[in-house]
């Protein structure tokens, strides 16, 4: 990652891992934490996402299309696989062939556990995701995000 607001939250979710891994109390309430930290996980991508093409747009851009970019992304919630790519498509046909090239299923399957458990986890339900399993899930989505990154430049 080369963006500082990006590292800068990549490095305050990677010291909530380090806390939640390091819990040795109550498994409920380590499930909860765990919970919080996938929710924290939804958010970060949605803010990589946001930022990455907001960088992109605004030395490129006149003020009102920066501000166009700017409610556009907000709008842009709960990010999966197709929709970043779409994004990508109407920023730039070739950006998509180029960022699909570059994810395997596997990373696309993480970013989808973590939309499908933190949708579960924010409408009430249950969710039986550890923290290593969200970890898995956050290494591959950072990896996307590195890989948004490189692409949309």
């Amino acid at each position: 990652m080369n963006n500082l607001e990006l590292i800068r939250q990549k490095q305050e979710i990677d010291g909530l891992f380090g806390q939640v891994r390091g819990f040795s109390g109550d498994p409920y309430i380590k499930a909860l934490l765990t919970y919080y930290l996938c929710i924290r996980v939804s958010g970060f991508l949605e803010n990589c996402v946001r930022i990455i093409f907001t960088e992109y747009s605004m030395p490129r851009s006149k003020d009102h299309v920066c501000t166009f970019v700017t409610r556009k992304l907000r709008e842009f919630p709960n990010p999966t696989y197709e929709n970043i790519c779409k994004l990508a498509k109407d920023f730039d046909d070739q950006w998509v062939k180029t960022f699909k090239s570059s994810i395997p299923a596997y990373i696309r399957q993480s970013l989808e556990s973590i939309r499908v458990n933190r949708n579960a986890i924010a409408h009430g339900s249950n969710s039986p995701i550890t923290v290593a399993q969200l970890a898995n899930y956050y290494q591959d989505a950072v990896q996307l995000v590195e890989r948004l990154e490189e692409t949309c430049v």
